[in-house]
């Protein structure tokens, strides 16, 4: 039985056949969270699904859009590009699962190109480079900055979605701009969304990333503060509304 499960609205799989795929999550300096949050607000994209879990966590906001769920689907039919936006991230008993489905969804849709956006510890740089990058053995994408050091380690649900694109020859390509272990890294974020942009050759002004990067990276702090207090409490701890 599949405790994975994808709920379109408004929208069917036909109509998603081909589509660009973009997705990351909150991992190292939250850049493949802003990343995918900034490219689904600035593009205007349309809330078209959800994805549920088994074990659905249970916190929600007030978002730009209305009000977020843990994983949502969201889809820009002009550039026909489709973002999966993780305010959480998977449980970790549930990530494989979640990432298998995804992936083998994917591959029934017929994917053009699967763009996975991250993060790389920037006390490993080891030269002026501001990105570097890998590809699944499908991808026909090649860009302009130094692959990913080999013996370099992938972890977390970013690697699970590597593998399995992998394994079901998806043409998945990954984005790894340098980013800070310490904080959240806004303008890492942006590097990410440029390269995004320059892939599709999709115009995004980025230069809220950079110009309000403090004040992202405080409202994002917080947010992430108070999920993970409120995630660790035990249920007669937790403060309801």
């Amino acid at each position: 039985m599949n405790n994975i499960k994808i709920v379109l609205k408004g929208i069917n799989e036909d109509q998603l056949k081909g589509v660009n795929f973009i997705t990351g999550f909150r991992t190292l300096g939250e850049v493949g969270y802003i990343a995918t949050r900034y490219i689904a607000l600035k593009l205007g994209m349309k809330r078209v699904g959800f994805v549920l879990t088994k074990y659905l966590r249970d916190v929600t906001f007030l978002d730009e859009y209305g009000i977020a769920t843990p994983f949502e689907l969201f889809y820009d039919d002009k550039n026909h590009l489709l973002v999966l936006l993780s305010h959480l991230l998977p449980l970790q008993r549930e990530a494989n699962e979640f990432s298998e489905t995804i992936v083998k969804w994917l591959k029934k849709l017929n994917v053009t190109n699967v763009i996975l956006i991250g993060g790389l510890d920037k006390r490993y740089r080891t030269s002026n480079c501001n990105l570097r990058w890998l590809k699944t053995s499908k991808s026909q994408l090649n860009l302009s900055h130094p692959m990913m050091e080999k013996q370099l380690l992938m972890i977390g649900p970013l690697a699970l979605f590597t593998i399995y694109s992998e394994i079901e020859d998806l043409p998945a390509t990954i984005l790894l701009p340098y980013a800070d272990r310490d904080r959240i890294d806004p303008a890492a974020a942006a590097i990410a969304v440029e390269e995004v942009g320059r892939i599709f050759n999709i115009k995004i002004d980025v230069g809220e990333l950079y110009e309000d990067a403090k004040k992202i990276e405080e409202e994002l702090q917080k947010q992430l503060e108070l999920i993970q207090k409120e995630l660790n409490r035990n249920v007669s701890g937790r403060v309801y509304m």
